[in-house]
């Protein structure tokens, strides 16, 4: 027991530099060098990960391919892809409902700056792909595997917490909780690849489609395609799940669960203040 609470208290530390480290460079350090906007997020964000990355790396915590991984299937696949992207939307979507809710509690948010309906080639490299690997191989491959010993439910839901805070927007990281839950299942059932993969075909959607919708009447018919074919992927997938009694999740009772260990650590709560007060400070004003 001792040894796993030193293991937790490492894990929690590495994550509390990878999101401290992050926003220090990147709101303090990099700043003054003038560099191209695109080129400082990622700098920051490779320096950041390193801490946490060379802690995965020495404890061989990372397995691309864990040894009891199940076989994941292409309609599979494509079902956890139409799931993830109808979250994705359904957030979209609620975001009305959302402010209305808020603006009720006298809180409001503060507008982001309107995208010019470009993305440059080094910021679609960073949100298509290198972000993915990052974030996967830190909150799947590291924080999620840590926490495996203290029940799967609870590590899938607790890394899910983490990776959506860490993201320091409200919306963007409604979102990153949802389907990190969904990567998290992924990651138990089948393997971190697998998360990779669908983290990075749900990013480079997130950056198309809003290109098609932009471009001209073909790309609109393209964009509203897509939405309906991942719902009805997503619907009949889950009718199917249903009533076959299946699941593609993994069930809960491989680990034991002891989830007082974890929601009581010091270490926990030091990371999870610290991304909630950023994210509160950059997104929430009083109305």
């Amino acid at each position: 027991m001792l040894q796993k609470s030193h293991s937790l208290t490492a894990t929690w530390l590495c994550l509390f530099l990878y999101s401290g480290l992050f926003t220090l460079l990147q709101e303090v350090l990099f700043p003054p060098l003038h560099l191209p906007g695109d080129l400082t997020v990622i700098v920051c964000a490779c320096l950041a990960a390193l801490p946490i990355l060379c802690y995965g790396a020495r404890t061989g915590t990372c397995k691309l391919y864990p040894a009891n991984a199940q076989r994941l299937s292409i309609l599979t696949f494509f079902y956890l892809v139409s799931l993830d992207f109808i979250l994705n939307l359904t957030v979209s979507l609620s975001s009305p409902l959302i402010e209305r809710i808020l603006r009720l509690l006298g809180i409001g948010l503060r507008e982001a700056p309107i995208p010019n309906g470009s993305t440059s080639p080094l910021l679609a490299f960073y949100i298509c792909l290198l972000g993915p690997i990052l974030e996967e191989l830190i909150y799947r491959g590291i924080v999620l595997q840590k926490l495996l010993p203290h029940g799967t439910r609870l590590a899938i839901i607790l890394s899910a917490v983490c990776f959506g805070l860490m993201h320091h927007d409200f919306y963007q990281g409604l979102s990153a909780f949802l389907v990190g839950i969904i990567y998290g299942f992924i990651a138990v059932r089948y393997s971190l690849m697998a998360s990779i993969g669908l983290h990075i075909l749900n990013n480079s959607m997130a950056t198309l489609l809003p290109m098609l919708k932009n471009s001209e009447t073909a790309g609109s018919l393209i964009t509203i395609l897509i939405f309906l074919f991942a719902l009805i992927f997503a619907l009949v997938g889950s009718i199917l799940a249903i009533r076959r009694k299946s699941s593609i999740f993994p069930a809960s009772t491989t680990f034991p669960d002891c989830p007082g260990d974890v929601l009581m650590h010091p270490m926990l709560w030091l990371v999870l203040l610290f991304d909630a007060i950023y994210l509160a400070a950059i997104n929430f004003i009083r109305i």
